[in-house]
């Protein structure tokens, strides 16, 4: 019983510093939020589940309809005449109550106009179905960037501070070295005027890092100030073969499976069977018709009398003419369907262009990542180097503080190109159509 009492305080204390200092989250972490509360991907859920309703809509065109009716009146009638010629006006009124029910049934038998509205509402149905995998798809590649955002934000952050403590330094040390008459007054206001602009850039950075916490946050669904760690990049960074696939080939899977192509092809059919839905108006419709009916007392020369009507037959329509209406109007879809080719064209070209650029940042991603870790090792061992140099007299702290801020600066630089590294392989796989949540959780073990 006591060891249970400490748990709940100790989890209780747990929960109260979660709640005043925010919480560590992790690329999985932010994903699971992401499902659950992005405005826009909830959007897109009942966009889908409305769209989807489509099919059973087109669907009805073809099946027969039911419908009934139940009138109850009573009803005051009047009568004035004469019962003879030349005789007195008689005036009759009469009070009655009537009834009048049916039940009528239509069926088409040939209605191309229903046909058309049959395989528009399956096409419209397969649109909301593609629209809602390319917000399921774009999901992981916005949660990605936001969250890479943040953490270049802070790099930044840490390269602008470095970069102001080593210029504070300088400042203080040509001040001081001014006092001696070993620095210039030049010297002294360069060094203040650099102090100063740095000042500048470390606020600049802060109010990035708010705006970006803000940008994640709205896709999380979570207060800004909750989010104060994130899981950072691990050191041991290992680049994806690029060259796994040609890019012809990633070429040929973004024609057959991107999200975007496919919506578009979808839209060609859908306006495609708009034009044959109008243009139907052309046409006879024959359905198959039936009704039973019964009235009571339903005319003022059948009160008191009960009718009962059966009938089964065909009915056919054909409009004539409407002032142009049907033509007019058969014109515009067919100007939409053609549009709609235009717009898919315009479309496979987007989708080539981005494609070629994921491919070519993934390719040349490797190198700069190989390189700038090069680079940084260098900077490492400078820094080692300028340390040791001061010990010996050699430098001074200025110079080991100008080697640690150009080797933040490289830090930075080097984790910019992981990021865009992963974010250009993600987003490659997005556009060939190959993209899954498999893809991403691959991305979350580069975060620890």
């Amino acid at each position: 019983m006591v060891k249970k009492c400490v748990f709940y305080r100790i989890a209780f204390v747990f929960l109260c510093l979660i709640a005043k200092h925010g919480f560590a989250l992790n690329l999985n972490e932010a994903y699971d939020l992401a499902l659950r509360n992005d405005p826009t991907y909830l959007s897109a859920i009942k966009d889908y589940q409305a769209g989807l309703q489509n099919e059973q809509i087109g669907e009805s065109a073809l099946l027969p309809k039911l419908s009934a009716s139940y009138t109850k009146n009573t009803n005051q009638t009047t009568q004035i005449g004469q019962q003879v010629a030349g005789g007195p006006t008689v005036t009759t009124n009469s009070k009655y109550p009537s009834d009048y029910a049916y039940l009528q049934f239509t069926q088409p038998i040939f209605s191309l106009e229903a046909l058309a509205r049959w395989r528009q509402g399956k096409a419209q149905a397969v649109l909301s179905e593609t629209k809602f995998m390319y917000q399921t798809e774009d999901l992981l590649i916005r949660v990605l960037q936001a969250y890479v955002e943040l953490l270049y934000g802070i790099d930044q952050l840490d390269y602008q501070t470095a970069e102001r403590d080593a210029f504070q330094e300088q400042f203080r040390a040509n001040t001081k070295l001014r006092k001696f008459g070993e620095a210039t007054r030049t010297d002294v206001l360069e060094s203040q005027s650099a102090l100063g602009v740095s000042e500048v850039k470390v606020l600049e950075a802060r109010d990035a890092i708010q705006t970006s916490k803000m940008k994640l946050a709205g896709i999380l669904g979570i207060p800004a100030k909750d989010i104060n760690q994130l899981a950072k990049l691990s050191p041991q960074f290992k680049v994806v073969n690029p060259y796994e696939k040609t890019f012809e080939e990633w070429q040929q899977l973004a024609i057959d499976n991107n999200t975007e192509l496919k919506a578009a092809k979808n839209t060609i059919e859908i306006t495609k069977q708009d034009y044959k839905r109008i243009d139907a108006g052309r046409y006879p419709v024959l359905n198959l018709v039936g009704m039973t009916s019964t009235q009571d007392s339903n005319t003022v020369t059948s009160i008191n009398q009960t009718y009962n009507q059966n009938y089964i037959g065909v009915q056919l329509s054909l409009n004539l003419y409407s002032g142009g209406e049907v033509s007019a109007r058969a014109r515009q879809a067919s100007a939409m369907h053609e549009k709609s080719l235009a717009d898919y064209d315009s479309i496979k070209a987007k989708v080539m262009t981005e494609l070629q650029k994921q491919y070519d940042a993934l390719s040349s991603g490797q190198q700069k990542v190989a390189a700038l870790t090069n680079a940084t090792q260098s900077g490492e061992l400078l820094v080692k180097a300028m340390a040791q140099s001061v010990r010996n007299g050699e430098r001074t702290n200025v110079d080991v503080l100008l080697a640690q801020k150009n080797l933040f600066n490289t830090r930075k630089d080097l984790a910019q190109a992981k990021y865009n590294y992963l974010l250009a392989y993600l987003k490659l796989r997005q556009q060939g159509g190959m993209i899954d949540l498999i893809d991403f959780q691959k991305i979350a073990t580069y975060f620890k």
